[in-house]
Formats: C-alpha cells, sequence, structure tokens
C-alpha cells in the first residue's frame, strides 16, 4: 500500500465542529480513493482560523502528494479557504474575467441571475485554477506547487457538490498532474459474525493476524453482529484473485470458519436479497420491538419485491392475536417477550404472509420495562419455514437505538442462515 498516491483530507467549517453539520465527505472520499487507486491517509477537521488554516495546510502537505479541502469557498464572511490560499503563497486576489462565463452558466443551471456584487466568485488568487462546479455555485480552486510536485484542490462542503467536483473535475486534474503514479488497490474482506476480536485474536487463533498480515495491511472493524476483517493490498488483478484465494483457504482451514457469513462487502440484507433470489425464496417479518427496522433495510434495495413481501408491525399485544395468531393465553402466561410468544409469531407471520419463511423479533429495547427475569436487552427470535420452527433468544448491549440495530440484524443473519438450507 505504500506505492499509493497519499492524500490528505482538509474539512474546514465551525458548523462541523460545532455539531451543526455532520461531514458526510470524508468517508465518501476514503472510498472513491481507494477505488481510483489512491490513499486517504489523513484527515483534518479545523474552524474558520486563518492561522488553523494555513497551518493546518502547511501540515498536510508535507505528509501527502494532494491536499483536498471541503468548506469555506463561498460567498459568507465565514468562507476563508480561498483568501488563506492566497496568503500561503504570496498570491494577489484580483478578478478573473475567464472564469466569469462559468459562474453565470451555474446561476442559470439554478435559473438565476449572477450578482457580481453579491459575492466574490470571480474574483481568484493568480495562477491558480478555477474549477468547475457541476451541482452548485461556487468556483473550485486548484493549485500545483511544481518544485515539490504537490497538487491543493479546494471544493465546497455541500456534499452533493463536493463528491461531484471530486468525481468528474478534481480526478481528471489529479490524472493529468501524477500520470503514472496510480496503482490498482484491492481488499479482501471477511464477515464474521458472534464472536468478538479479542475471542478471535487472543483465543481461537491467536497467529490469525501475522498470517494475513503476509499479504497486505491488517485491520479489523466491529459491527453490530460480528467483526469484518480487513485485508488491503495493491497490485494486479492475477495477484488479487491469487491473494483472495489463499484468504479464504487461510480461514476454512481454521477455526473461524463457523463464523464466517461472507468472503465480500455486502450488507446482510443484500446477501439476503441475493441468495433469496437465486434460489426463489420469499420472506417475510413479524415485528415487534424493531418496529418495520428490518423490513425497512429492504425497502432500500432496488429489486427487493422479488423476494420480501412484507412485515407485520405488531407492537401492541392485540396486534400480534389479531394479525399473527398469537393466542391470548400465551400472552397472559408468558408474556410478549417470551419463546412460547416469539414461535407463534413467527408461525402466525407465515400464514397471514404467505411467505416461505417468516422471521419474527420481541424484545425490551428499553431503557424502561425490564426485569430481573427479562432484563432491558432481551430479546427472542422466531424462524419458521418448511423446515420447522426455529427460536433463539440473546441480551443485547447499547442504547435504544443500538439495541434495535443489533436485533435487526441478528434476525437478518438468523434468515440468512434459514435461507441456506433450502
Amino acid at each position: 500500500m505504500n506505492n499509493s498516491l497519499k492524500v490528505a483530507m482538509v474539512v474546514i467549517g465551525d458548523e462541523i465542529l460545532n455539531g451543526r453539520t455532520t461531514d458526510l465527505n470524508a468517508n465518501w472520499l476514503a472510498k472513491f480513493l481507494f477505488k481510483e487507486g489512491m490513499l486517504l491517509t489523513s484527515t483534518h477537521f479545523i474552524r474558520d482560523h486563518e492561522v488553523e488554516i494555513m497551518n493546518t495546510l502547511n501540515r498536510a502537505l508535507d505528509q501527502a502528494d494532494i491536499v483536498i479541502t471541503s468548506g469555506g469557498i463561498g460567498p459568507t464572511l465565514d468562507d476563508m479557504t480561498k483568501k488563506c490560499l492566497a496568503k500561503m503563497f504570496g498570491k494577489t486576489i484580483s478578478e478573473n474575467p475567464a472564469i466569469i462565463p462559468v459562474i453565470e452558466e451555474n446561476y442559470r443551471r439554478f435559473g438565476r441571475t449572477w450578482n457580481p456584487g453579491l459575492n466574490f466568485y470571480h474574483h481568484f488568487p493568480e495562477d491558480f485554477l478555477a474549477i468547475n462546479n457541476p451541482k452548485g455555485l461556487a468556483p473550485g480552486l486548484g493549485y500545483y506547487l511544481a518544485d515539490r510536485k504537490k497538487l491543493i484542490l479546494s471544493g465546497p462542503g455541500v456534499p452533493r457538490e463536493f463528491h461531484e467536483m471530486v468525481s468528474n473535475e478534481f480526478f481528471s486534474l489529479i490524472q493529468n498532474y501524477f500520470s503514472g503514479r496510480f496503482v490498482k488497490n484491492y481488499q479482501t474482506i471477511v464477515r464474521t459474525h458472534s464472536v468478538p476480536e479479542e475471542k478471535i485474536f487472543g483465543e481461537l487463533e491467536p497467529e490469525l493476524w501475522s498470517k494475513l498480515e503476509k499479504f497486505g495491511k491488517v485491520s479489523s472493524l466491529p459491527h453490530t453482529i460480528g467483526i469484518d476483517i480487513i485485508i488491503s493490498y495493491n497490485g494486479s488483478e492475477e495477484n488479487h484473485q491469487l491473494t483472495q484465494q489463499k484468504i479464504k483457504e487461510i480461514f476454512e482451514q481454521s477455526k473461524m470458519h463457523e463464523f464466517v457469513w461472507q468472503y465480500g462487502n455486502l450488507s446482510l440484507s443484500e446477501m439476503i436479497l441475493k441468495k433469496a433470489t437465486e434460489k426463489k425464496i420469499t420472506f417475510g417479518f413479524a415485528e415487534s420491538c424493531t418496529g418495520g427496522l428490518t423490513s425497512s433495510k429492504f425497502t432500500d434495495l432496488s429489486g427487493s419485491s422479488v423476494c420480501f413481501m412484507g412485515t407485520i408491525v405488531s407492537y401492541d399485544n392485540s396486534i400480534k392475536e389479531k394479525f399473527l395468531a398469537v393466542k391470548s393465553d400465551t400472552l397472559k402466561t408468558f408474556g410478549a417477550v417470551s419463546e412460547q410468544t416469539v414461535k407463534e409469531m413467527c408461525e402466525g407471520g407465515k400464514k397471514a404472509l404467505n411467505v416461505d419463511i417468516c422471521v419474527a423479533i420481541t424484545g425490551i429495547a428499553g431503557p424502561t420495562g425490564g426485569s430481573v427475569e427479562k432484563p432491558v436487552g432481551t430479546v427472542y427470535f422466531g424462524v419458521h419455514s418448511k423446515h420447522g420452527t426455529h427460536t433463539e433468544t440473546t441480551v443485547a448491549p447499547g442504547d435504544r437505538t443500538r439495541k434495535k440495530d443489533r436485533f435487526s440484524d441478528r434476525a437478518l443473519l438468523l434468515l440468512l442462515e434459514e435461507i441456506q438450507k433450502f
């Protein structure tokens, strides 16, 4: 990975640091750069403050081949990026008539007329490139330091503008200035479930990390149901295929084999949709504590209607009785959060939805409602198909929102395992 072009990102804006706005550009940029054969090596979040901006830009230039900034190129007083860049390199800001047609076209695209008295979009540092903004009004800036072979590119903070500018404007400039410096980056992602990092690398397979490091940079990323183990490297497509196969063989011969649910990077819902479509299996849910969250993960996917038939959100006991045929005696005797209730929920849901598989979820998301016997975080799952009915229970950590995510993703894993039986 050391051969890749290195990129540093500088996110400029008080609104990011005071929590009024969430940055959506850094994660997107990291993925884009990796795909195109570059690496995001650092991200700096700083205020709209002249000294901080210039100091951070200088540090970023020392660390990377390319520095990309987001934010601070608009028309208001706190938009200081242009001014700071000019001062850093001793450039004078003056009117640049050549970019006026670009600005006027940007305004026309939004059905507006540009009034130069209201902003200084056409005032640019000398020797800087004015970069088209396909989705916004403010032009981006570019400056190449020929003596250091470094490139600075400045774009807007608005995500749709930033993403478009990076993809269609910045990248072509990078290709022009750094021709021949690109390498092909790859990742092999092993997605696991049900075991934490410390158990994987400390108990089950203590030598696993060192074995994988022979292929590239190793990292692990916890998620709701397990750990993603990621091996990053570069090279040829042939080498990538060979490396993937060798990594897969290591896991298949290890104690981790039974905990791997995917060699790849599909989400659980994407993986389920792929497998269910291949096998022509229909499914649906009977949700209580997750309130439709599980089904929402399928309606986010195009083409899910081929397999996903629907959900009955039975939050109240009366809905469980009326639409899922849960017996009143079951609810009174065992409670809504119980193995007996979830069993009847999935069986009644399969019949009501007319699907091949129904998965039911009922639990206590908290922070209230728990007891000694059933503490907050207790959840029951039920899966019903032609192979019979299976139930399980667990206690999940986290706040209410996090618990719901954990409940939902565990239900999806059980659905995937049931699909694999067909």
